[in-house]
């Protein structure tokens, strides 16, 4: 079995040798292959690559910043392989990730991708959220147009956070509908068969969600196997381009929109908008804020809570998605490693029972990250 590990570099080659170095230490099925894609067009970025990276690991640099999409696709059409690691620089595989995700991969012929589980902090406490159904990308206006506190929004939070405990509690390989391409190893066969690994035209963001609806549509499942486990520092590649990064993933979500669209999707948004204008919802929530000293301070729960808790942290005040953390005991404290991990915005978090029924949260609160 061969395995094509993909990395691509954009003015983050510190974290691409970590991540580099996590892939090359993992017991592994079958041969590996490691190829970094350097996007930076930066000199000083090549040489610090190919200067600290062991021979075995091929660099290639670009003349110019060709997007995510197309360097994986580079690497993919330059080296045959059996499958395809994905993984961001930002990102690393924990010991004995790779052989079990090999494992699940090739247990069916019908599995096209499949995904460890996901930590945002070294430390393993947040894990990520799981990644949102496609189709939910073309309705997350709905949720923004009646505001969190409407009893549409409140009841698909239920259910999203229901379905979350489930992702992130289970012990058994998990089916779900999409995957995130930080983190993620696909059967080449099945990339193939849907048409290819990235749609070009995706320069940054959405071409996972892309590459994973064409696998739906040929045939294979997507699962989450909770034996392999990763770490994902999200967002840390190009802190320094945000706005940048920005403006690409709402170019991208458009031209999924766009690709995806069908007519009687523009007919529900015309009910939804007529449905606003009559009801007149408020795009409001009951909310507290809080300063960095005070989110970082230890904070007392209730006694019905303090079993086993749940602490949701989203940029979103419908917490779609949401990381989350679970844990136990009268206090809870939001980790200064997390605060640091945080692109600049507003985000959001609340504690409830870890369970999908009479969650009984705590209010929301809300704080700002400023440069």
């Amino acid at each position: 079995m061969q395995t094509l590990a993909i990395i691509v570099n954009y003015h983050s080659a510190s974290l691409s040798l970590q991540a580099v170095n996590s892939v090359l230490t993992a017991c592994v099925l079958g041969s590996l292959h490691v190829v970094v894609v350097d996007n930076s067009v930066n000199d000083r970025e090549s040489e610090k690559l190919r200067r600290h990276l062991p021979s075995e690991v091929t660099v290639v640099s670009c003349s110019k910043n060709i997007g995510f999409g197309r360097a994986c696709n580079l690497a993919f059409e330059a080296f045959p392989t059996d499958a395809v690691l994905l993984l961001n620089p930002d990102g690393r595989l924990l010991p004995g990730a790779l052989p079990h995700l090999q494992e699940t991969l090739f247990s069916k012929n019908t599995i096209g991708a499949v995904s460890p589980r996901i930590f945002w902090d070294s430390e393993r406490r947040f894990q990520l959220p799981p990644s949102l159904p496609p189709a939910f990308f073309e309705f997350e206006f709905v949720l923004h147009d009646f505001g969190p506190i409407a009893m549409f929004s409140r009841a698909v939070d239920f259910f999203w956070r229901r379905y979350s405990i489930r992702f992130w509690k289970t012990e058994e390989t998990f089916p779900v509908q999409n995957l995130s391409g930080g983190a993620v190893l696909l059967k080449s066969t099945a990339i193939n068969t849907a048409g290819g690994l990235f749609d070009p035209r995706f320069f940054l963001y959405f071409e996972d969600a892309d590459l994973f609806v064409r696998l739906k549509r040929a045939g294979f499942s997507l699962l989450m196997d909770p034996r392999a486990e990763a770490i994902h520092h999200y967002d840390q590649c190009g802190k320094e381009n945000l706005t940048k990064k920005r403006t690409f993933m709402t170019r991208s979500h458009q031209l999924f929109i766009k690709k995806y669209h069908k007519p009687w999707k523009s007919h529900l948004k015309r009910i939804v908008a007529l449905l606003k204008a009559k009801r007149n919802f408020k795009n409001t929530m009951m909310k507290t804020k809080c300063m960095r000293d005070d989110l970082l301070k230890q904070r007392p729960l209730p006694r019905s809570l303090q079993n086993e808790w749940l602490l949701e942290l989203s940029p979103d005040p419908s917490f779609i998605p949401a990381a989350g953390f679970f844990g136990a005991g009268p206090w809870i404290e939001f980790p200064e490693e997390c605060w640091k991990l945080l692109s600049p915005g507003r985000y959001f978090f609340r504690v409830g029972r870890a369970t999908s029924f009479r969650p009984r949260l705590t209010p929301v609160t809300t704080f700002e990250k400023i440069l």
